[in-house]
């Protein structure tokens, strides 16, 4: 059988949704709002989903389409005629093998049909899908899995990750853990290598950066991040240095040319960057 995971996979579809959010006027600040009332899930849930790093059903792939006026095939790929194209479709699943529940993303085919062998089947019950051994299934309508992906160790967070640079650390903990006690996911760093390093592992959802740090500005990260897979993340910078016309210029620069949110005076009144963070998430 041939197997269009390629064709259904989570960041092939989020990259549709955002694109038909914009093409019916949608802003990107209000794509994660949006999706949140489409499918009824929490603002980080949606933000992921068009992150691309959560699975989409057939369901909610419909239900994004009617609430846009669109046809399915405007977000899913349509192969020709002439191509057979499988149906599976990512879930998030238990996959239940030898008495351990371990949480995975199955990939789904359609109902097994006149007694056909597969070693793997799913069930659903309640909304929820469950993977067996297809030697060990119980009783019940069972569908064809064709892949599954299993993630040890990964918890999933829900909370909107922020990552703050600033080579104070004293006022870098601070906002983090001020942060972290607001209901972000924050992580502190203190010099630009180690902050480009994690950057280029996984984008954040947010960013507080300081303007200067050590003897470099945050210029060279702020167009890191905007070429990075999640470009449109929300930056803010801080700065202690805005009684000089160069540090003015070169901030005002960085709001004009890459959509900086600020500047932030040192020190830091919490309060004030927490607000700013939720108003642009819409929280």
């Amino acid at each position: 059988m041939h197997n269009n995971h390629q064709k259904f996979d989570s960041q092939s579809i989020a990259g549709k949704v955002r694109e038909l959010f914009l093409q019916h006027g949608i802003g990107k600040r209000q794509h994660a709002k949006e999706l949140s009332r489409i499918l009824d899930l929490s603002f980080s849930h949606a933000h992921r989903k068009l992150k691309g790093q959560s699975p989409w059903t057939l369901e909610q792939i419909n239900s994004v389409a009617l609430a846009l006026g669109e046809t399915p095939a405007a977000i899913v790929d349509i192969l020709p005629d002439s191509e057979p194209v499988s149906t599976t479709m990512a879930q998030d699943a238990i996959f239940l093998l030898a008495g351990v529940a371990l949480p995975c993303v199955a990939h789904i085919g359609c109902e097994l049909m006149g007694g056909k062998l597969v070693e793997y089947v799913g069930l659903q019950l309640d909304g929820q899908w469950s993977v067996y051994r297809a030697v060990d299934a119980p009783l019940g309508k069972r569908f064809a899995v064709e892949l599954i992906e299993i993630r040890p160790g990964h918890i999933e967070d829900d909370r909107l990750s922020i990552a703050v640079l600033d080579d104070a650390h004293q006022a870098a903990d601070e906002l983090t853990k001020y942060l972290n006690s607001q209901g972000f996911n924050a992580v502190a760093f203190y010099d630009v290598g180690s902050f480009c390093q994690a950057l280029s592992k996984n984008p954040f959802d947010g960013y507080v950066l300081d303007w200067l740090i050590g003897q470099e500005t945050a210029q060279s990260c702020i167009e890191t991040i905007r070429t990075s897979d999640h470009a449109d993340a929300p930056i803010l910078v801080l700065t202690g240095q805005l009684g000089t016309d160069q540090r003015e210029s070169e901030i005002a620069r960085a709001m004009r040319d890459h959509d900086v949110l600020g500047p932030y005076e040192k020190p830091v009144r919490l309060h004030v960057i927490e607000a700013a963070l939720q108003r642009c998430f819409n929280l």
